[in-house]
Parts: C-alpha cells; structure tokens; sequence
C-alpha cells in the first residue's frame, strides 16, 4: 500500500498538481484493488519515463546530426574553390586575386607593419583594461575580471598578445612533448567555440593555468559563441606567462575560412571596426602556427591528444616535419610548391593527413576500416581497428580527441581507446553537459570532470516543457534543411506514390527523408511534428504546409531561384567572405556573378541555366538595387 500511495504521488508530481490527489482518499480501498491500481499506474508511469527519453533521445540525435550539417558543404567548396582557380582567366581580376591570397600565408613584412602595437593610438576614451610593461599573472587576472564584466579589450593590446604568442608559436614543434613526471598532472580542455563561461569556470574550479598546474587546450577556441576573441585571447596569454605548461593544439575552427561563416568574423569586425582587416589577418596567421597535436607521457600511460582523429594514411612522421603554416586553411588546399595550381599526389596526402587530424570522428557504427566522413564530407570515420593498429604503432595507450558534442561532456569508444572531451556546455542552445579531463601521473584512467554553466533546471520542468525546449532549435533546422530541399523531395515522393494517392508508407517515407537529406534520424519518431498521417499511411504534401520560401517580394519569372538560394546558402555566404576581403559587408554585382555562374554550371550543367537566369539571381540579392550585394542582409530577410 506504501509504494502504491509512493507512486500516486509521483505521478500527481508529474502532473504538475501534486495538492488534488490526496493520499488519504487511497487508504480505504480493497487491498487487491489496490494492488491493481498500484500495478496500472507503475506501468503508465513507466511508460511515461520511456516516451520521455525516447523523445529526448530523438531531440538530442537531430541536435547532434544537424550541428554539423552546414560542414557538408566542405567537399563542393573544396572542389569550387579548385574550379574557380582553374577559370582564373575568365573572372574579374579582383576575384582572381583574392582567391590566390586565400590559400597564401600571409606576407610577413606587410603584417608586421599593419598590427604593430607601437604604432596604434589609445583614445582618451578608451577605458578598458590596459597592458602596461610585460604580460604577467597580474594581466591575466585583470583580463578574467574585465572580460567577466563584458569590457573590450583595445586592439592596440590584442595586437600585442597576439604578436606575442605568434613568436612562441613559431619556435614550437609541429607536434607538443608534454612529460608528466615533472608536471604531475594535467587538465585537458575540449571545443569552447567562444563560450566565456565555460572557460571561467573551468579556471574557477580546476585553478589558473600555471607552472604546478598545466593545461592543454585542444582546438576549437572560436565561432558560435559570443566571445570567441576574449577566449582565444584568454589562452594565448596563458601560453604567454607559462609556455612550459600551458599547450594548445590546432581544431577546425581555426581556420579563416571557417570562421568566416560560423561568426568568428563577424565577431571581430564588430568589436574592431578600425582595425577588423589587418587584426583578421594576424588571427589568421597565428592560426596556421598552431600545433597538430599532443603528446603526453605519464608513468603508465601515454596519450595522444588531438582536436578530430586519425586516420589509415596518417603519419606522425610525416606530420613531424610538415610545413604547418603553410596550411592556412584546411578547407581549401595551400599553393604547390611546384608552382602549379594543383597539388603533386605527395603534397595531396599530406594535406588529406591534415584534414584527417582536424577533421575525422570515430565511426558511429563501429565498422572497421577507414571510410568518407558523410556527416561532414571532409576527414574520414576511423573504426576500431585503426585506432587499435595506431595506438600500438607509436606506442599510445589511448587517444584523446575533441571536435563532436557530446550529451554527457565525454565519450569514450572503441572498446575505452577512444576518449571524446568537448567542454562547451548548454552548446548552441542545447543541453549538454560540458567535461575536463584531468590526467595524473601515476594514474592509469582519467578523472573526468562534468558541468553545466547558467542551466535551466530541468527537473522543474513538466514534460512537455523538458523536450520543447530542449528541441526547438534543432527543429527549427530541420525543418529549414527540409525547405531547401522542397523540389528533391516531392520529386521523390511523387515517383514513390505510383497510383497518385497522396500517400506513402512509413518506411518508404523515412527512407526518402534520410536519402534527400542525407541525415539518418528517426523519422517515425519524428513524423507527427513534421507531416500528417491517416489510416492510409504519410499524407506526404503536409509536410510543406505553413512554411514558404518567400519570393513575393523580388516579382521572379522562375520559382526554383529561392530554392537554389537556399541550397546553395552556406556556399554563397562563404564565398561571399571569400571574395570581401576588406570586410565591407558588400560586394559587386558582377564579382559575385562570376562566383554563382561556376556554382551553377557545376550543378546543373551549362545548357540548363541561361544568362536570365543568372541575371535574375543576382538581381534578387541586389536587395535596393544600388549594383552592389550584401548577402547577409538578403539572406536575413527572406526566411520567414
């Protein structure tokens, strides 16, 4: 009987009116009745926890799959990129040159001149923190209190740090030897991706980095978060007072190219109007001076640590004695050595080693071998038997990689060989823990340490409320990837329903929804949020009612133009950066058509798009009709 009241009144908790069932109104009844009821409502509540954690589980896979949906867009980039340098003499010679000085280092000489600290005045106005004489303990900790209270640090300054850690980079290995037997310990640190406060916190809880108390940080400082240069800028004064214990290696994100689309550009040139394009160029650099990787000996135990993976055809030898800045982006391939536009096959493997390192993931299922990274079309998906063949080549116990939000903070695969850490927590709206790992000397297993920053209580909340939001961001993805994806679809869907009954099967429904969309999610979790369903299976054109691409405005002849936009958006607005140089916001007419007539002719082939065609597209992006286009702006306003 004390279980069954137990458990009414974990369910009247559940219900959110915990004060109208009352306990006494139970006690009278029929102990078999009881019995009964108490059996009912285990089950129902069983059910309930069931439903909830499938729902969330179904919400979590749609924030984990489409987090890095937009990186798909890495192999067609790649590939545009080598096809606009091919058609160099056919494009408007500012479009040529700018694509030859993306893949370039920057000229020495000419950075030095631009980001010279001495050469940059302080306004009278100006009162936020100020670095006078030497970088110390003492400026990072007056640094940590005004980046706290929101102050921006002068440019005069950040050029300083940077230069600073610029000439420690440039004296590092490609690779960092960390020895444990006189450092004790060590504190590894996944992606931040601009998150503030997780980088407070961290410190807060685990210490300032220091001589006793070393850190690695493994890649991925900026983009997506609101204080990518506060915290980027955090770490290298850290490696500035303690170079011997404080380590960084290279992620993804720190890459130009990349950042220009993910908000690390848009960052700067709002906090530093004056100053945005030389101070981008000297992030650029300082980037490409970054180390590959980590690493660690301890006394039973030596670890690997890296921001992606491995792959078959990485060689740490190789990666050794590589060229590292040279690679200013990984996205798109350097400049030959010979000269000519396209890499030699040596140069090719050592630039797919590098993407590799950067960008690959542990297989999701399991299987052996290397194979295509499909979920970001870049680097590969490792299986365990690579992992295995390459932790006893060079001698690694384990391998300690970043690079993939994780619901937990941490993730360990490949039979305990693999160890993700990723240490933004709440990322991108969502709600994931955040993790440090700590390593001890004598220690053969890592102590992991979990948090979450500024959290919604979840378990105050009902249910309903819990999954919503949790999952209205990823929705609000998907549903954006389904309209951009409109055309494909009901192609699809219409040459399945061959008696044009407006109805599909579960099955069949799914399975088109994961070929379209290349995104494998659980679709029949998922339907009753995305389309309609009667006795006779998936109402299929449901699925588009309520949402429009608006074209109303821009008066097109043809309506797959806003389709095209859409599709081709994350490529448009990168090449869009690519070609805006100087960071206006804006670019001409006949640049950026130079860029979309490759895009298309590549997509559809010459004889399917004519010159109206491409005159209309760019006349639509040319929203006041002033001959210049401003991307941002178009895209903001057209999505409703």
């Amino acid at each position: 009987m004390c279980l069954f009241i137990q458990i009414v009144s974990q369910v009247a908790l559940l219900s959110g009116q915990p004060d109208k069932l009352k306990t006494k109104n139970f006690t009278q009844l029929p102990i078999m009745l009881a019995d009964k009821s108490a059996v009912k409502i285990q089950g129902a509540y069983r059910n309930h926890q069931a439903r909830l954690r499938l729902k969330k589980r179904a919400a979590w896979q749609i924030h984990e799959k489409l987090e890095y949906s937009s990186e798909q867009t890495e192999a067609k980039l790649r590939d545009i990129f080598e096809k606009l340098l091919r058609a160099s003499n056919s494009l408007a010679p500012s479009v040529s040159k700018l694509l030859q000085k993306a893949r370039l280092p920057v000229e020495e000489k000419e950075l030095l001149r631009l980001t010279n600290p001495d050469s940059i005045p302080v306004e009278a106005s100006y009162y936020g923190p100020r670095i006078e004489g030497p970088i110390t303990r003492q400026t990072f900790v007056n640094l940590i209190e005004a980046f706290q209270y929101g102050e921006i640090l002068h440019e005069k300054y950040v050029c300083q740090i940077l230069h600073q850690a610029r000439a420690i980079l440039k004296t590092l290995p490609n690779y960092n030897p960390i020895d444990l037997s006189h450092l004790h310990h060590i504190y590894i640190i996944g992606d931040l991706h601009g998150q503030l406060a997780d980088l407070l916190h961290i410190f807060n809880e685990n210490g300032l980095p220091g001589i006793d108390n070393p850190y690695v940080f493994n890649g991925d400082f900026v983009d997506r978060g609101r204080n990518s240069v506060e915290v980027f800028l955090l770490i290298l004064v850290a490696l500035i007072i303690y170079p011997s214990s404080v380590f960084l290696n290279r992620g993804n994100h720190e890459d130009i190219m990349l950042s220009s689309y993910f908000g690390f550009q848009d960052e700067v040139n709002n906090k530093y109007r004056r100053q945005k394009t030389p101070l981008l160029d000297l992030f650029k650099d300082v980037f490409s001076w970054l180390p590959i990787y980590s690493s660690v000996h301890a006394k039973k135990s030596k670890l690997m640590i890296v921001h992606g993976g491995i792959s078959s055809r990485v060689d740490l030898q190789r990666i050794k004695s590589l060229t590292r800045n040279r690679y200013i982006s990984i996205e798109v391939p350097p400049k030959s050595k010979s000269g000519d536009q396209r890499l030699t096959p040596d140069e090719d493997n050592e630039y797919r080693q590098m993407q590799d390192l950067l960008w690959s993931d542990p297989d999701p299922h399991n299987r052996q071998g290397c194979r295509n990274n499909d979920d970001r079309n870049i680097g590969c998906f490792f299986g365990p038997d690579i992992t295995e063949q390459f932790l006893n080549e060079y001698n690694y116990s384990i391998l300690i990689r970043s690079h993939q939000v994780k619901e937990r903070g941490y993730e360990f695969t490949h039979d305990h060989k693999v160890l993700t850490v990723f240490s933004a927590s709440n990322y991108c709206g969502g709600s994931n823990w955040g993790a440090v790992i700590r390593w001890d000397y004598n220690e053969q297993e890592p102590l992991l340490i979990q948090y979450k920053i500024e959290h919604v209580e979840m378990g105050k909340l009902n249910f309903n409320k819990e999954v919503t939001l949790f999952e209205d961001p990823a929705y609000q993805s998907l549903v954006e990837k389904i309209m951009t994806n409109k055309s494909l679809l009901q192609k699809e869907f219409e040459r399945a329903d061959r008696y044009q009954t407006n109805h599909l099967s579960l099955t069949v429904w799914s399975k088109i929804m994961t070929n379209v969309l290349h995104i494998d999610l659980p679709w029949l979790i998922l339907r009753s949020k995305l389309v309609q369903e009667d006795t006779q299976g998936i109402l299929y054109n449901t699925m588009f009612d309520g949402y429009i691409l608006n074209n109303t405005r821009f008066q097109m002849s043809n309506p797959g133009i806003m389709e095209d936009l859409y599709m081709w958006k994350d490529m448009l607005i990168r090449l869009f950066n690519l070609i805006d140089y100087d960071h206006s916001g804006f670019i001409s007419r006949n640049e950026f058509s130079d860029v979309v007539k490759l895009i298309l002719y590549d997509e559809y082939g010459t004889g399917d798009i004519n010159e109206a065609y491409i005159e209309e597209l760019i006349s639509a992006m040319d929203l006041d009709k002033n001959g210049r286009i401003d991307i941002n702006e178009f895209l903001g306003k057209i999505w409703i």
